[in-house]
């Protein structure tokens, strides 16, 4: 996913970053040509900003949020997911919880549901202020992402943040993997 690298190199205070809206699909439909030349990379000093936390959300982030009215959780896991029917993504099933559901009080809006199915671009406006404000995602809260490790999330995190111009959006990168593993939390089916 190259929302999840975009959210990386943005937590580390990238300003100049970019995603190729529809992606390799798109590129492909189109028959756009590819490099097959290996690029000449020169050495450089790297030195990363110090994290954006105002990115990320951690566990007590969303333990601090749960029951709360200014604050949401969107699930962007599939619905099967969500309900505990399966507790992980069919083309990872060694890569599951011990616990299957979701978070308590948080919204199933699936990732997927952001993009046109025919080449993976980003839906319009409209489309996808339709798509979350209905559910109680609204500019006025404090949202906080997840799925299973923070990568399908990452690209809710940026439509919610860049596309529909949300103010507080997180993304929560321990995801279902550390919340449904976790004894004590609350799981919803």
């Amino acid at each position: 996913f190259a929302a999840f690298v975009f959210w990386v190199f943005k937590y580390y205070g990238h300003k100049n970053i970019k995603i190729m809206n529809g992606a390799r699909k798109k590129w492909e439909l189109e028959k756009r040509p590819y490099t097959i030349e290996e690029p000449k990379i020169m050495p450089t000093v790297y030195v990363a900003e110090p994290p954006n936390e105002g990115l990320r959300a951690y566990l007590f982030d969303v333990k601090r949020a749960l029951g709360k009215n200014d604050a949401v959780l969107v699930d962007v896991r599939s619905p099967k997911e969500f309900t505990g029917e399966i507790t992980a993504p069919p083309e990872y099933p060694m890569e599951h919880a011990q616990r299957g559901g979701h978070i308590p009080s948080a919204n199933n809006i699936p990732w997927a549901t952001a993009v046109n199915d025919a080449d993976g671009t980003f839906k319009t406006y409209e489309e996808l202020k339709q798509n979350y404000i209905p559910k109680g995602v609204t500019p006025d809260k404090d949202v906080i992402c997840y799925c299973r490790i923070g990568e399908r999330s990452s690209h809710s995190w940026f439509v919610l943040k860049y596309l529909l111009g949300y103010p507080q959006v997180r993304n929560y990168d321990g995801s279902w993997t550390e919340w449904g593993n976790m004894i004590g939390n609350p799981v919803e089916k």
